[in-house]
């Protein structure tokens, strides 16, 4: 009898689950698709020192801010979200810039931007960062209900994946947005985001999970909504298989509690 090795089994119960996620098997929603826009956005993060957080949370809701919705104004902007790291955090970012650009052409400006205000900063915001990272990313999934966006609280959680891309969309499909949609359907979580980086090498992360809480409650009611969606979805007999799976595909990073600047 042929010998089948556990990477082999592994990324074969990953293609299967992709194919059957793609309907509603044992109650578990579908799998989201692609979105169109999905290699139009940047994750822009910036780094202050602890006693420059009120003023650097200043500048952003003026000058990145300002920037931006004249974009959105302009067309070339799809969507943007602009967060806050709640916590002073040495070791993390402070804040956090997500553009979702219109078109190819409209991100390939942005180095107009960068040119003049690099990141959107004015030069007061600049002279308040300690360091800036901006990384390229493609959209993989999405998926929001109603917007809450008023009292949304984010949760940002980047990964270092260890398998190749395909296989990791197939573990996400599979395996993670079943859970997010699971979540959606509780009434806890508003909107769900999943970046990869485009250029990973060297990044301290390849992927990103952007998480919308409605509210203060709801992410309060995050880790009994998180063990109520699994036992449901244990009776689904793919995703079961995935989730019993000794095959690591990603480390998780250290998570961020975010809370919006501006959201659009």
């Amino acid at each position: 009898m042929m010998r089948i090795r556990p990477l082999q089994l592994f990324r074969w119960m990953l293609a299967v689950s992709a194919v059957l996620m793609g309907t509603q098997v044992h109650g578990v929603a579908s799998a989201a698709e692609p979105p169109a826009d999905g290699s139009l956005s940047l994750i822009i993060t910036y780094h202050t020192a602890p006693a420059n957080r009120p003023a650097l949370h200043r500048e952003l809701a003026q000058s990145v801010v300002r920037e931006v919705q004249r974009w959105k104004r302009d067309g070339r902007i799809k969507r943007y979200r602009v967060l806050f790291n709640r916590y002073a955090d040495s070791d993390n970012w402070d804040a956090m810039a997500l553009l979702t650009f219109a078109t190819s052409s409209d991100l390939y400006r942005w180095r107009t931007i960068e040119q003049t205000t690099p990141a959107a900063l004015s030069r007061k915001g600049l002279a308040l960062t300690t360091a800036i990272h901006t990384a390229p990313v493609d959209l993989i999934r999405t998926d929001s209900a109603a917007d809450t966006s008023q009292n949304a609280v984010y949760v940002v959680i980047p990964y270092k994946t260890l398998v190749s891309p395909s296989d990791y969309v197939n573990y996400a499909d599979g395996y993670v947005i079943p859970q997010f949609k699971g979540w959606m359907e509780e009434g806890v979580l508003s909107r769900y985001a999943l970046y990869t980086s485009s250029f990973p090498a060297g990044r301290p992360w390849t992927a990103m999970v952007i998480l919308q809480y409605k509210d203060e409650a709801a992410l309060s009611a995050r880790d009994a909504v998180v063990a109520k969606v699994r036992e449901r979805l244990k009776h689904n007999p793919e995703w079961k298989a995935i989730s019993d799976s000794k095959k690591s595909v990603r480390t998780e990073e250290q998570v961020v509690i975010a809370d919006p600047v501006a959201v659009n």
